[in-house]
């Protein structure tokens, strides 16, 4: 039986640094006369580095040669990891603690530096940001100009090793298109023109670009902002068309397809308005100005439909059936390999509550720890108090899930390693990790990740 005294008091005390997981250090954590350097570092790991980008097959407007058999017709949600060049999308290190930079470069020097040898790095907090575009190339609004990206953190612990190995960008602004039908737009004078505005940022829809193809791009300063619409123009047969409306709680990552519909007619007389859905969240918002206006006349303008039904909230591991008990591996370093878990929902995360169950952790799991064998809601942790501080060095805690709408939560390298440190080398221990996820939807995902320390033979 394998002795943990010192992990036991680590976790006992709520710090989990667990600097006595591995047994070995790794040739680059020695000098050159083979002893350890000052313990005031650790390292950053990612011999198989990838980046994948979710994007839409419309709102993707980067070129390559790879055809995404995956595709989905136009008009459908498109949750597409497409196959797009990423080298050199940017990628900044930063110490949340001091701001201190410690990488600003592309990835592709970031993926060959860190294939080579892992980067050491001071103690402590850090997030890993990626961008499709430099700072510089950020507007505030632009015609067809998607900006992908992801803000991954990770810890770095006392003489201990990260390991990183995939990061999804999704879509950091937002998609804004204009869709008026043949018919409707006859009837309104040729100058037309629909404004849309996000704060200062405004881009003008000529009425040739109302064909719902023709996609502004507006990148928020907050996390739900205010879209306005304001449609200027007259009808072929005299009349003002113009009106106004606020699109509410937009958010990055949506698509918000403004379609102009006929809010009433009746003897000559006709009352415009928008119906916006939204292509992420896969619901339809009707914003209706007119008084009046009855429930089956909504309906018969197509503002009454129910939602597309597809699920919106989803819980799924990388690489692996979450369903299936899961090996746990090791890296070449003899470190844990980390398990992940994406976590998407178009609505933002609510709440991701964890109960841990394993006979051979049960001992472990007290003061500080005590929550995680009744299951604690992760979103509601502190990461500045104790239990976050505790919790957030081998999990993602608060504003790391609460709202996101894509959310790795990461059983990270360390929490591996001592997962497969526990028991007897000829003992198979099984930890379930029980998730319960919900959105701001309404939906909740409830299911239970099973990783096994598999025996040695």
């Amino acid at each position: 039986m394998k002795t943990f005294t010192g992990i036991l008091a680590t976790l006992t005390l709520g710090a989990l640094l667990l600097t006595g997981c591995v047994n070995e250090e790794p040739p680059y954590k020695r000098t050159d006369n083979g002893s350890s350097i000052p313990a005031t570092t650790g390292y950053l790991n990612g011999p198989a580095l990838s980046l994948q980008v979710i994007a839409d097959a419309q709102t993707d407007i980067q070129g390559d040669n790879t055809e995404d058999a995956t595709q989905t017709p136009p008009g459908q949600l498109a949750k597409t990891r497409a196959e797009i060049e990423t080298d050199n999308y940017r990628v900044k290190i930063v110490n949340t603690s001091d701001q201190q930079l410690h990488f600003d470069d592309s990835f592709k020097k970031l993926a060959d530096q860190l294939a080579a040898a892992p980067m050491e790095l001071p103690i402590g907090n850090y997030e890993l940001k990626v961008c499709s575009h430099r700072d510089e190339e950020i507007q505030a609004a632009a015609w067809d100009t998607p900006v992908y990206g992801a803000t991954r953190p990770f810890s770095i612990t006392k003489d201990a090793t990260t390991t990183i190995e995939q990061i999804t960008c999704t879509l950091q602004n937002i998609k804004v298109t204009v869709l008026c039908s043949a018919d409707l737009a006859e009837q309104l004078a040729a100058d037309a023109t629909a404004i849309v505005s996000l704060g200062d940022a405004v881009l003008e829809f000529r009425k040739e670009q109302w064909d719902g193809l023709q996609a502004a791009f507006f990148m928020p300063s907050a996390a739900e902002s205010d879209l306005e619409f304001v449609l200027n123009g007259t009808f072929v047969e005299g009349g003002d068309a113009s009106f106004s409306r606020t699109i509410s709680g937009v958010k990055a990552g949506q698509w918000r397809k403004i379609e102009l519909v006929i809010a009433y007619a009746s003897e000559g007389e006709i009352k415009l308005d928008i119906q916006v859905d939204n292509f992420l969240l896969d619901e339809t918002i009707t914003i209706n100005g007119t008084e009046g206006l009855t429930e089956e006349a909504l309906e018969e303008e197509g503002g009454g439909e129910e939602p597309g039904g597809e699920e919106s909230l989803t819980v799924t591991m990388v690489g692996h059936d979450i369903n299936e008990p899961y090996s746990l591996e090791t890296n070449p370093d003899g470190s844990g390999k980390p398990v992940l878990v994406n976590i998407a929902s178009a609505s933002g995360i609510k709440t991701l509550s964890v109960r841990i169950e394993s006979e051979v952790l049960e001992p472990l799991l007290t003061g500080e720890l005590e929550p995680l064998k009744t299951g604690v809601d992760l979103c509601t942790i502190n990461k500045q108090d104790q239990l976050g501080i505790t919790l957030g060095a081998l999990l993602p805690v608060g504003d790391e899930i609460k709202n996101r709408t894509q959310v790795e939560f990461e059983i990270k390298s360390e929490l591996v390693t001592l997962l497969l440190g526990m028991g007897s080398d000829n003992e198979e221990v099984v930890y379930k990790f029980h998730l319960n996820v919900s959105d701001n939807a309404g939906e909740n995902v409830i299911t239970t990740l099973t990783l096994i320390k598999p025996a040695k033979n």
